[in-house]
């Protein structure tokens, strides 16, 4: 754990010497500094999400924040690059950044941080399909419901994401991700397979008819 927040303490080191050079550069107020470090921070995270994310691959998409226009033709910069180049392109973005990131300084709430968002799922992270959202909100929005099911006492339950999940049976999050790669492992029969997923989805839908 030690080391992990050292390692975590001198990569924010580098982030943050980097926003500076950069800003300093471009003349951006350097009182901006810490919305400009967790914006770097976030675009790095969506960066390692098309290259290391199975589902991000699968779907083809890809990193363009570091594309500029040049003489009429497109020139791909160094991803540390995508920063500027996102603030200078779209100064809204920017602007909502910089507030939630206020919120966030003002509350300390994990829920408030702010964080990069795709308004289209299935498009690039590219100048015109990223947006600004609270963490929560963004977690919220992907969250996945979870089915339990427990032959013995014959429950079955449906919960919003993984983590409401943890909290109402009381699970950690290290048991939940062994659990679920040993499902993905487990080499069910297709019937067993296509019967749970019916299960799944009639329980789902008398579950989110009774929220309208």
């Amino acid at each position: 754990m030690a080391t992990n927040t050292i390692e975590m303490s001198e990569k924010k080191k580098e982030q943050t010497a980097t926003v500076r050079k950069q800003f300093v550069n471009k003349g951006i107020d350097l009182s901006l500094l810490d919305a400009g470090v967790s914006l770097f921070s976030s675009l790095e995270q969506a960066l390692k999400r098309t290259k290391n994310d199975k589902s991000y691959i699968v779907k083809g998409i890809e990193y363009r924040l570091n594309l500029v226009e040049k003489d009429g033709k497109q020139i791909k910069l160094a991803p540390r690059y995508a920063l500027i180049n996102v603030i200078q392109t779209d100064n809204e973005l920017w602007q909502l950044w910089i507030k939630q990131q206020e919120i966030f300084n003002r509350t300390g709430l994990e829920a408030d941080k702010p964080s990069i968002h795709r308004p289209n799922p299935d498009g690039h992270y590219e100048i015109g399909n990223i947006a600004v959202l609270p963490l929560g909100e963004h977690l919220q929005e992907h969250a996945i419901p979870v089915i339990v099911f427990e032959t013995d006492a014959e429950k079955l339950a449906t919960y919003r994401s993984q983590t409401a999940f943890q909290d109402a049976e009381n699970v950690s999050k290290y048991r939940v991700e062994k659990m679920n790669k040993a499902f993905r492992d487990d080499e069910i029969s297709l019937q067993r397979k296509q019967q749970v997923r019916k299960e799944m989805t009639d329980k789902n839908k008398v579950y989110f008819e009774s929220l309208t």
